[in-house]
C-alpha cells in the first residue's frame, strides 16, 4: 500500500468515525493516539486505516448491518467498553434500541447467559447516554 493509498484510507476512517462517534470520540482516542509514538499509535492507525477506512467504508453491506455483526462479536469476546460505543454507533447508523437488544438477545444461545447479561447491561447504559 502507498502512502497515498494509507492516506485515503486515514480520511476515510476518521470519516466514518465521526459519522458514527462524533468528533470529540474521533480526536480523543483515534486521532491524538494515532499522531503519537509507541504501540498505541500504530493500534490507532490500524483502526482507522484498516477497520474504518477500508472495512467499514466497503460497500457489501450498509452500516446499520456492519453494527448488528460488530455487536455479536464484541458480545462474543465480552468486550464489554467497545459493546457501549459500537451501541452508540449503531445507534448513530439508525438502529432502534429495540433492534440492538434484540441482537444481544439474539447472541444469548451462542455466548451463554454470562456474556449476553453484561453485554445487556451495557448496552442498555449506552442507550440511556444516548
Amino acid at each position: 500500500m502507498t502512502g497515498s493509498e494509507a492516506g485515503e484510507r486515514r480520511v476515510a476512517g476518521e470519516q466514518v468515525v465521526r459519522e458514527m462517534f462524533g468528533e470529540a470520540f474521533l480526536h480523543k482516542n483515534m486521532v491524538a493516539p494515532a499522531e503519537g509514538t509507541g504501540p498505541g499509535a500504530d493500534m490507532a492507525r490500524l483502526a482507522l486505516e484498516q477497520c474504518f477506512g477500508e472495512i467499514w467504508s466497503r460497500p457489501g453491506l450498509d452500516r446499520r448491518s456492519r453494527s448488528l455483526v460488530t455487536l455479536g462479536v464484541l458480545v462474543a469476546q465480552g468486550h464489554q467498553w467497545e459493546v457501549r460505543n459500537h451501541v452508540l454507533g449503531g445507534l448513530s447508523n439508525g438502529l432502534t434500541p429495540q433492534e440492538i437488544l434484540e441482537a444481544v438477545l439474539q447472541t444469548v444461545p451462542y455466548v451463554g447467559l454470562p456474556a449476553a447479561g453484561q453485554a445487556m447491561a451495557s448496552a442498555a447504559r449506552a442507550i440511556e447516554e444516548a
